[in-house]
């Protein structure tokens, strides 16, 4: 393996991809008396395009330009890199570019791509997108020692090519790699240059292949010394950071030093971090530390203890260490130990202690120092525990969700950072299992929230009235081992449920308490309470299963109805598009109907807080490295799902046959709208695509309309259009929407002025601002001038921006709906062109803000003219109804309260699932 210098070239003398030869190609060359414009793409590979671009009347300016496929925009950016071919030709050398297109490139094979720059076309050589040896994927496995292993999936090619490494945006190596029809693995040491203990950017491509085939985001370690080796040296520069657990504690003390308020504050966080930090194996001094003083705890931590002072005073200090904006009390149940455990009061400031008169064990022990509790909630925590940052506050927050949770547990981890346990399960003979013991603890499976039997006493939460009702740990369990499995089972039997968070993480010492000898010993327990649990709780977990490892890739989740595997392009970001909150909504509405879901975006990348919302939400989120692609997806699991969710037409394309090929499970296909009516519509009033455009997209649209089970849509009127096409309307069904709870609508009097949003990588929203600022907006100057238009949404381009006058404010990307909707009197949304349902408009009429729209922009929304809603495709009109609204108070309040009664009865959960299930039943 070699360092790369230059870029590999195809060897097939007609691929479009081939690297340029020392002469330029002769472009197509369009002048002005203002502009000379000259440019070239030369290469796409690896889903990088490279090429240049100038203005021969200017040679001195960076030209900014834009890359189309098919007139759709793949990518954009500034030519200003060094390209010394360039003076043969030219002035200047710094004119060439080389960027990374939009993955949606990997839909445009066959198409041409288009340089443009001020929307003038530069056909240079008019490269088309082309496969001449066929498909591949590829998949990366995992990153051990610095080796990326993986597999590389090849259609029909046989022969050699060289596997190319990027790194953050660089190709810096490639490798020679023997490829066969079929998988082809593959093991790539990466160059040295990597090994430095930082975060890069690394993505894989193949010679001569126009598409990157994977990216990820790798850590290579200079040391490789396994951890253990270590540990002597832990305060030594460059190696307290290689802990398996240092990413939980220096997250717990930068979340925490943003939460200290005074100088004494940070020197106790300090003190913990350093006690948590330097560990408790042979631990001789214990500075004093200071819990929190709060006379209202919202949680009482109770900790049981019997002599082993220095674990304690180790979990104490993580809980100090750990920032949690839940106010929290430690109670220490002392079960008459007889080390420095006696006096902890006197190094540990502000706990409480629960002493027993004589030995207890755990469960006498637990129950008597919950006596003293004064929290909303009770935590039982084990003292031979290290917590880690927003644990408290993960572990309630399921309880304000929903009121029929009862316990919620932490994931535990070893010392090593393995995972220990991700809930438990009884089997039907009523033997308990820690699933995903020794595990990695960031696979997909592991990570996302769900109802379990039981969770470890080790970190357990429960409210303090549902520990009362249900009589606290139960006796027939003294002294120890099966008291919090029957607790779950108790809490289960008065008909709440148990929940594993994931978010919540606990690394338990296990066995530091009471060993692992089963014979002798509190120990030995383990032995008896299981006699004692299976003959108390037959009746419930009879039937459970047969324990296997691969029963539990089912058995491990409860209370489901159904699996449902989902697909999309991407994870859904419900703040950047109304295509992504209606993505969510349709997983919560599965969810309340009793299902699971398993989301898989195209992509394959977990997108950080995106990917942990949806686990949070009790989705399981698949991404790389654990599994490859989509199709990997489908080859590994589809046995597991009695249905596949697929949105958008691009996406379902490319796996119905694929699933259907190895499983009967029925397809529902949402169309998020239907892009041909789009297309078409656009076609017949702003020509940015052609009616030939809009056909061939009728046709992939239907064809995949025609393979499906159920087709669900927003909009009634596209049920009519779809039935047309395919012939049939008994499998179509209304997509539902979910509008959530909306504060009390801001009065008239505080509100003012026009509101428009709408996210600007959406054509038809650009477009309607500017038909709205160049024709209605001036006539309601006319007769308001100090009327306010104030536009938002995220991705707002050049001309959204040059908008901005006296009376046009432009926001761009706003976090709270609030800032839009709670403070104009009319939005509106003239919308010329589109399809689907409106988001922004939904959420209008959820907020009681009375709309001004234009027919399509009305759409499936329920809104009906004069009654609830201005709709109309006039321009005048439209700007008379605005001026009404803005001025006529007892019109704006009728809108108003009609709209939002419509949002509440039509976009209701309820409603919601009443129309999911009608698709399910057929």
């Amino acid at each position: 393996m070699d360092t790369v210098s230059e870029l590999p070239a195809s060897d097939n003398k007609t691929q479009t991809t081939e690297k340029p030869k020392k002469s330029l190609p002769e472009p197509l060359q369009l002048k002005s008396p203002k502009h000379a414009y000259k440019g070239n793409i030369d290469l796409l590979q690896s889903g990088e395009l490279q090429g240049w671009c100038l203005d021969e009347l200017d040679e001195k300016k960076s030209l900014n330009f834009s890359v189309y496929a098919n007139d759709k925009l793949v990518g954009s950016g500034i030519a200003n890199n060094n390209r010394p071919d360039l003076l043969s030709h030219f002035e200047s050398a710094h004119h060439g570019f080389s960027i990374q297109l939009d993955s949606s490139i990997k839909q445009c094979i066959g198409q041409n791509l288009q340089l443009k720059i001020n929307n003038t076309d530069l056909m240079a050589n008019g490269l088309t997108i082309g496969l001449p040896d066929g498909m591949f994927y590829l998949g990366v496995r995992d990153c051990n020692d610095g080796v990326l292993k993986g597999t590389l999936i090849s259609e029909s090619f046989e022969g050699e090519k060289k596997l190319l490494l990027y790194s953050d945006g660089k190709l810096i190596h490639h490798m020679s790699l023997n490829i066969q029809p079929g998988n082809t693995d593959f093991s790539y040491p990466l160059p040295l240059s990597l090994n430095d203990d930082m975060i890069h950017e690394l993505r894989l491509g193949i010679e001569g292949f126009p598409f990157m085939l994977w990216q990820g985001y790798e850590k290579v370690n200079m040391i490789k010394t396994p951890w253990q080796y270590l540990k002597k040296g832990f305060q030594e520069k460059g190696l307290i950071s290689l802990s398996p657990l240092t990413q939980y504690r220096y997250e717990s003390l930068g979340k925490q030093l943003t939460y200290a308020l005074d100088t004494q504050a940070v020197k106790n966080i300090q003190l913990a971090h350093e006690a948590v930090v330097t560990g408790f194996d042979n631990r001789k001094t214990f500075p004093q530390l200071t819990v929190p003083d709060t006379k209202h705890p919202k949680v009482s931590i109770i900790i049981p203890v019997y002599n082993q002072f220095a674990l304690t005073y180790h979990c104490v200090a993580s809980i100090i260490l750990a920032a949690n904006h839940a106010s929290y009390e430690i109670i220490i149940g002392d079960d008459c130990s007889t080390d420095e455990t006696q006096n902890i009061m006197q190094t540990i400031k502000g706990i409480k202690v629960a002493k027993t008169t004589e030995n207890q064990r755990f469960l006498g022990n637990c129950n008597n120092a919950a006596k003293l509790a004064k929290g909303e909630y009770i935590i039982f925590l084990n003292n031979d525990t290290e917590v880690t940052s927003s644990w408290i506050d993960e572990l309630l927050s399921p309880f304000t969700e929903d009121e029929s949770i009862g316990i919620t547990g932490s994931k535990l981890l070893n010392l090593d950072g393995s995972l220990q346990e991700a809930g438990g399960i009884v089997w039907g003979n009523g033997k308990p299992w820690n699933v995903g013991n020794g595990q990695n603890p960031l696979a997909p499976e592991f990570n996302y929230s769900r109802d379990v039997d039981y969770v470890s006493g080790a970190a357990l939460c429960i409210p303090r009235k549902l520990w009362d009702k249900v009589g606290h740990f139960s006796e027939e369990f003294k002294p120890a081992y099966y008291e919090d499995t029957d607790l779950c089972f108790k809490v289960r039997d008065f008909g709440y449920r148990v929940r594993y968070i994931p978010q919540s993480v606990v690394v338990h010492f296990e066995g530091k308490s009471n060993g692992t000898d089963l014979s002798s010993g509190v120990k030995k327990y383990q032995v008896v309470n299981s006699a004692t649990f299976e003959k108390k709780w037959i009746n419930i977990y009879y039937g459970q299963g047969e324990a296997s490892f691969e029963n539990l890739k089912i058995e491990k989740d409860r209370n489901v109805n159904q699996r449902i595997l989902m697909i999309d392009y991407t994870t859904p970001d419900q703040t950047a598009d109304a295509g992504s909150f209606a993505a969510i909504s349709e997983m919560k509405i599965l969810q309340a109907l009793g299902h699971k879901v398993t989301f898989v975006p195209e992509n394959m990348a977990h997108m950080g807080k995106l990917s942990y919302q949806l686990q949070k939400m009790g989705v399981e989120a698949l991404y790389a490295p654990f599994y490859t692609s989509v199709f990997d997806v489908i080859e590994q699991r589809i046995h597991e799902f009695d249905a596949v969710y697929i949105t958008r037409f691009s996406v379902a394309e490319n796996y119905i046959d694929f699933i259907r090929a190895r499983t009967d499970a029925k397809i529902l296909f949402n169309n998020a709208d239907l892009h041909f009516l789009r297309e078409l519509r656009a076609a017949m009033t702003t020509g940015e695509v052609t009616i030939d455009q809009a056909k061939q997209t009728k046709s992939r649209e239907v064809a995949v309309m025609e393979k499906v089970d159920a087709i669900l849509s927003y909009n009634e009127l596209e049920h009519a259009i779809i039935a047309t096409h395919t012939m049939r309307s008994d499998n179509i069904f209304r997509c539902p929407w979910l509008l959530g709870q909306k504060p009390k609508t801001a009065p008239f009097a505080k509100r003012n002025g026009i509101a428009f949003l709408g996210s600007f990588r959406h054509h038809p929203n650009s477009e309607a601002v500017k038909h709205f600022v160049a024709t209605i907006f001036p006539l309601i100057l006319k007769d308001a001038p100090d009327t306010l238009f104030t536009i938002y949404g995220s991705n707002p381009t050049d001309e959204i921006l040059a908008l901005e006058n006296d009376n046009i404010v432009v926001k761009g990307f706003v976090e709270e709906l609030d800032d839009v909707y709670q403070q104009h009197k009319v939005f509106v949304a003239p919308l010329i062109s589109g399809a689907g349902i409106k988001g922004k408009v939904l959420e209008a009429m959820a907020f009681g803000t009375p709309s001004v729209l234009t027919p399509i922009a009305a759409e499936a929304t329920g809104l009906i003219d004069g009654l609830s809603a201005a709709i109309s495709d006039d321009d005048e009109v439209m700007a008379k109804d605005t001026l009404k609204l803005l001025n006529d108070k007892t019109l704006w309040e009728k809108y108003s309260q009609a709209s939002r009664k419509i949002a509440k009865d039509r976009f209701s959960l309820d409603t919601g699932k009443g129309l999911m299930q009608k698709a399910f039943d057929y």
